[in-house]
């Protein structure tokens, strides 16, 4: 599933990556544009029968079973069953830092803070941080900021994220640390 992602990464085109602007001589980085996008792209890779459905946004606050869901870009999961495969956020290179944070704590909570009304533990099995418009060098500093503005963050766990960067269009997405 990671494998199709990834494939669906390096289909993104440049109007989707940064959308052009009437008026402007320069694009601009729009994150629903590039995740409807990606999503697209990412089911076109989905296998028949496998069993997990991919979901964009969904809400779960209000949910019968569950309490304290924030809303994710992504979720592989079975609807209308407790079994969770991923959760996934996209922010864009020029996302604010608290943004990025806040998303941070949304995936820390899909991975271990996410109950049932009964307290018992419904959590994802993965959880992907993805920025997109950022090379491997920008990534080592916006990670570092990343690290300060978390310090003695208990509400974030970073061993339970794994982040993928996805420079530019026509190009994959890649893991990093």
């Amino acid at each position: 599933m990671t494998e199709w992602l990834l494939c669906a990464s390096s289909q993104i085109g440049h109007k989707y990556f940064q959308l052009p602007v009437a008026g402007t001589e320069d694009p601009e980085y729009r994150e629903r544009v590039y995740c409807y996008e990606l999503y697209h792209r990412w089911r076109c890779h989905w296998l028949e029968g496998f069993p997990f459905s991919l979901s964009g946004e969904v809400d779960k606050n209000g949910h019968p079973l569950i309490r304290r869901a924030p809303k994710p870009d992504f979720l592989v999961h079975i609807p209308g069953q407790m079994t969770n495969l991923l959760v996934m956020e996209a922010k864009p290179r020029n996302a604010h830092i608290s943004r990025m944070v806040d998303d941070l704590k949304k995936l820390t909570t899909f991975r271990r803070d996410l109950l049932d009304q009964q307290g018992r533990p419904r959590n994802y099995y993965a959880a992907y941080f993805w920025i997109y418009g950022v090379s491997p060098e920008e990534w080592r500093q916006l990670r570092q900021r990343l690290l300060q503005e978390m310090r003695g963050n208990q509400e974030i766990d970073p061993s339970l994220i794994s982040c993928y960067i996805h420079e530019r269009s026509g190009a994959r997405a890649t893991p990093v640390s």
